[in-house]
This record gives structure tokens, sequence and C-alpha cells, in this order.
């Protein structure tokens, strides 16, 4: 059954729930109007059968004649028993004695009551009471009757006593009422509403569902290939338009992967073209001329080339790790960023040869990663610095608003104001280091911002402080161990 409801169409279970609910609500009202319908009858016809016992205790007191009803103003001509003390009938009227069952009558020395509702089971069908249900009756006792009137209305040689009157409240109309009220919302109401809301939920539903399927077709469409295009995006705030923008959000990013991706593969592919296309070339040259190769210079530039592969494929191999890290997960190490700083400046006092590597201001602090991750964040931003700086190379470590913040400083040409973001892409070298043998493949600062990405840290270029050089700001949040 489970099943198969899901296999229906959001629409259809909407539309046979809605159909379920309003048939339960719809019943349980037509249930309660009904009762409220009878119990509003019903008190009429309670005063009525007041009205008669009272005219009969009348009549049975004043010792009134007895051929057929009391003809007294005001009565209702109802069924009514009159018992004895003893409990034999008295008189009856559109009932008998044998058609109530359990008829009490009053016991002697009983005390006198007036408009007493019992119900009592009644077993033949009376003024339209079907057999076998329980009707209401309005019972009084009257005041002692003398044996004589007794003898006068009744035929009867008794003593002087009490009598017990038992009118049977006509709740007909009521009945009547209730099961008109039952039968028109029972098999009129109760269905006609039902399919009514059905309908309703049918359309209301398809209505909130066009959004969805506009959506559904335009995503079909960019899963064909074109990530450029959007879903539309339906007025309101309700969930389906929050849906369409968190869908829109991931396909920017994903259009935004998709392009990088293919970039990367474009630029790898060309950077990796040339490397190979010289080793192939030597080589083959040595291999067509081999008594005029130079064989240990041959074998020479092919390891040099081989040598730049390795390091460009390692620089891609890392470049994709992190881009498949988040932010904050697997950090496996908490390293004292200073230190490693420390080691990587005292590392370029050894070489010389270059610009010497200064540390201005070194602040203790500790930094989530792996030595391997900010070593070769470190490496790389000196070696960039290195390679454009004149005079030297500056470092700070400092702890800003809680973040590590870390400053590589160069005074060489420094970076334009319009490339201080693009020198962060990929296979990026601006004029100055387009020489591969000295620039790098540009995955460098690439390599610098993906690894701060990946550590939930920034990094960026800015506007020197001494007005000429190069100044690279990589932020790291920082913590304890």
């Amino acid at each position: 059954m489970d099943v198969g409801l899901r296999r229906l169409s959001v629409r259809m279970r909407a539309a046979i729930a809605s159909a379920l609910a309003s048939v339960l609500a719809f019943g349980l009202a037509a249930v309660w109007v009904s009762d409220a319908v009878r119990r509003q009858w019903l008190p009429a016809a309670e005063a009525r059968a007041m009205g008669d016992t009272a005219l009969l205790d009348e009549a049975i007191t004043a010792g009134m004649g007895w051929n057929g009803p009391p003809p007294l103003p005001g009565y209702q001509d109802s069924a009514y028993l009159v018992l004895f003390q003893d409990g034999t009938l008295a008189k009856s009227d559109r009932i008998t004695r044998s058609d109530v069952v359990d008829l009490p009558a009053l016991p002697p020395g009983a005390p006198r009551f007036v408009n007493r509702r019992v119900d009592l089971p009644v077993l033949a069908a009376t003024r339209g009471n079907g057999p076998g249900r329980t009707a209401p009756f309005i019972c009084r006792t009257t005041g002692t009757v003398p044996s004589t009137d007794l003898a006068a209305m009744f035929g009867a040689d008794r003593p002087a006593q009490q009598l017990t009157i038992y009118v049977m409240v006509d709740d007909t109309m009521a009945n009547r009422a209730s099961e008109l009220v039952t039968r028109i919302l029972g098999w009129y109401l109760v269905p006609g509403a039902s399919l009514f809301v059905a309908a309703v939920a049918w359309l209301v539903t398809g209505l909130a569902l066009r959004p969805v399927e506009a959506i559904r077709r335009r995503m079909a469409r960019i899963g064909g290939g074109a990530f450029h295009e959007r879903v539309p995006v339906p007025p309101g705030r309700d969930g389906i338009a929050r849906l369409a923008e968190t869908t829109n959000a991931t396909l920017g990013r994903l259009e935004h992967a998709v392009t990088e991706q293919r970039r990367l593969v474009a630029d790898a592919s060309h950077e990796l073209r040339t490397p190979i296309a010289v080793l192939r070339n030597s080589l083959e040259v040595a291999l067509a001329h081999p008594e005029q190769a130079r064989w240990p210079e041959v074998a020479a530039d092919a390891l040099a080339d081989t040598e730049r592969l390795q390091r460009l494929a390692d620089d891609l191999l890392l470049l994709a790790r992190t881009d498949e890290r988040r932010v904050g997960e697997g950090v496996a190490e908490w390293i004292d960023l200073d230190d490693l700083v420390t080691e990587q400046v005292a590392e370029r006092g050894c070489f010389p040869g270059g610009p010497p590597v200064l540390a201005t201001a070194l602040e203790p602090v500790t930094v989530p990663g792996t030595e391997l991750l900010l070593g070769r964040l470190l490496r790389n931003l000196l070696d960039n610095a290195v390679r454009h700086a004149t005079d030297e190379v500056l470092v700070s470590l400092r702890v800003v608003d809680g973040r590590a913040v870390l400053v590589v400083a160069d005074d060489g040409p420094g970076i334009p104001a319009a490339d201080r973001e693009r020198v962060f892409e990929r296979f990026v070298r601006l004029d100055e280091s387009r020489d591969r043998a000295d620039g790098g493949a540009g995955l460098g600062l690439a390599l610098v911002r993906s690894i701060a990405a990946a550590l939930g840290g920034t990094a960026r270029a800015v506007e020197p402080r001494a007005g000429r050089g190069a100044e690279l700001v990589v932020s790291l949040p920082t913590g304890t161990p």
C-alpha cells in the first residue's frame, strides 16, 4: 500500500490526502450537527409531555369522567400509562403495559414527585418509535385518589392511593430532523465537499509545483552542457524560491569549477607540451646521430626537463588535493608557524647569491595544518619574493584580531594594481617572469592561495607600505593544540 502511494504523483497524493481529511472532518461535523439538531428539538417534545402529564394529573385528581383522553384544553394527545400503586395498569392510550420493560410503580409510602424524566426500554413500535429502543418518559405521581373516584374512573375496587403517570416523550420530530440532517450531510454534502476539496487540492498543488516543473526542465537542459544557464526564480519568498536561489548558487559554483577544470587541463597540457617536446627532440636528434651526440650533456638536459616535469606534476597533484579539502576538516596537527618561518628564513641565509631574507617581527602563534602544506606555502612565498627582489626580502608574523597574519614583502618591480588578484590564478606569469626557466610554471602563488583556503585562511596582494615592491599577506586561523 505504501509503495503504491509512493508511485503516485505529488498532486495525486495531495488530492487523496485532502479528500480523506475532508471526509473525516465533514463526517464528524455531520454527526455533531445531527446530534445538535436532535438536542434542539427534544426540549420542545419534553415540555409538551410535561404539560400532558400535568393535565392528566389534574384530571385524575379532580375525579373527572374517563372516556378516552381527558377533555382538557391544551392536551397534546400523548401516549401514556397510568399505574396503580401495586404496578398494575389503570389506564393507557396508544401504548400497553407490556410494551414497556421494567416499568416501575410508586411504592407504598413513597414521597410524591413531578416531571421526572426516565429512559425506559420499549418493545413495540409506538408513535413512530421503533421497537427495541430506549424511549424517554416523563413520570409524575398524583395525590391520594379516593376509592370512590377510582371506582368511577377506572371501575376498580381499590382503596384510596396515589397513582403513577408515565407520558412518552414524542421525539418523532427530533428523530426525523436528525435523520434528515444526517442524510443531507452524509449522502450529499460530505461526498460533494470531499470531491471539491480534492479538486481544489489537485489544482493548487499543480499551481504550486509549476515552478518546480520549470526548474526541472531547465535543469535537464543544463545537465546537457548549458552550464551558463540558471533556473527561473519564482516571485515570493517561499521554499521553492529559496530552492531556486540555492540551485542557482550551486550552478554558479559548478560552472566556475568546470571552467577552472577545463582551463587547468588546457594550461597543464600547454605547460607539459613544451618540456616534453624539447626532451623528445633532443633525444631523437641524439639517437639519429649517436656518433656526434654529447651524451653527458644530452642526459643532463633530459634530467633537467624530467625534474621540471616532476615539479609540475607535484604542483598539480597538490593543487587537486587542496581543492578537495574542506575548511576545518582533516586537520591532523597544530603547527608553530613562527618556528616554521624561522627555519625557512635560516635556510635562505645558508645559500648566498640571492637577496637576503630578513625576519622583522615574529610573534609566537599556532595554526592548524601540516608541516608539508605550511612549508610549501612559505617556500612558494619566499621563492616568489626572492625571484623579484632587488636588495632584500622582509618577513613578519603577527597576531591580529585572533588570526595569524604572515607578510612577505620585496623591493622589486612590484605587482600592478590590476594584476594583484590575477597573480593567484593558475599558470599566470606576469611579463617580468614569463621565462619558464626563471619564472616557473605559474603555479606557486596559486598553490599559496589554495593551501590557505584549505586551512580556513586567505591570501592576497596589497599595496606595499614601503611604496615600492610587492607585499603578499596570508591570514590563517589560530588555535591551541
